[in-house]
């Protein structure tokens, strides 16, 4: 009797356990600017379009050329972001004025990992980039990074793997054919396109099932 009291107590025990995880489960996060989490991916979102947001497409239409990474200091906020001359901590409040719009509000999409992350390998990894220079060409595999690059390449899971896949790039319009701005741009450079090549960007990533994105400002009409 008394190792069948055991057993069910341990039983019933095991279901309040279970219940509970399941109704913590489907809880919505608080995710938005209030609220941010180490590693939280801010997206940049844009009112109007350019070369970048024209060849790609960010979550529910926005138009998102840019992403950073929320880093918590004792001291400090900051976002960790490839951006212009080279991987940086920017101040949290300086990038968010950066980032306003016409009506003076920061224009972020705030992105949360929801699957397996290690996200103390993978901050320690973003970190471990600054002072990398920025790629301006968004090549792959070279010693300059680009914003989504230190995204993808940073974040992995508790094995060790990444936990957003590279994709083909993509500097082409919905019709396949590559933009104007684009071909006069490396041209000037004289490099070569590097459409399919192994790649990312952040409108992907503001659309990957491994992230959950929360945003509060009106999203602006998609052209």
């Amino acid at each position: 009797m008394k190792l069948k009291r055991i057993v069910s107590n341990l039983l019933l025990l095991c279901l309040i356990c279970l219940v509970g995880c399941s109704t913590e489960a489907f809880q919505d996060e608080d995710i938005s600017l209030q609220n941010l989490h180490e590693g939280d991916l801010m997206f940049v979102v844009k009112e109007t379009s350019n070369p970048i947001t024209d060849a790609t497409q960010g979550i529910n239409g926005l138009k998102i050329d840019h992403v950073a990474i929320f880093h918590h200091t004792d001291s400090a906020d900051y976002a960790l972001e490839a951006y212009g001359k080279a991987v940086s901590l920017t101040p949290l409040t300086k990038f968010l004025d950066r980032t306003k719009g016409k009506e003076g509000k920061p224009l972020i999409a705030v992105g949360r990992v929801i699957v397996d992350c290690d996200m103390a390998t993978s901050m320690n990894r973003a970190l471990s980039y600054l002072g990398r220079p920025y790629d301006h060409f968004f090549m792959p595999d070279d010693k300059e990074i680009y914003c989504s690059e230190l995204v993808q390449k940073s974040f992995v899971d508790h094995h060790g793997l990444p936990v957003f896949p590279t994709i083909p790039m993509s500097f082409h319009d919905k019709d396949g054919k590559i933009l104007d701005a684009w071909v006069h741009f490396y041209a000037f450079y004289h490099r070569e396109i590097p459409e399919g090549e192994p790649g990312t960007n952040p409108g992907q990533l503001s659309r990957d099932k491994a992230v959950k994105v929360a945003y509060d400002f009106e999203a602006p009409t998609a052209q």
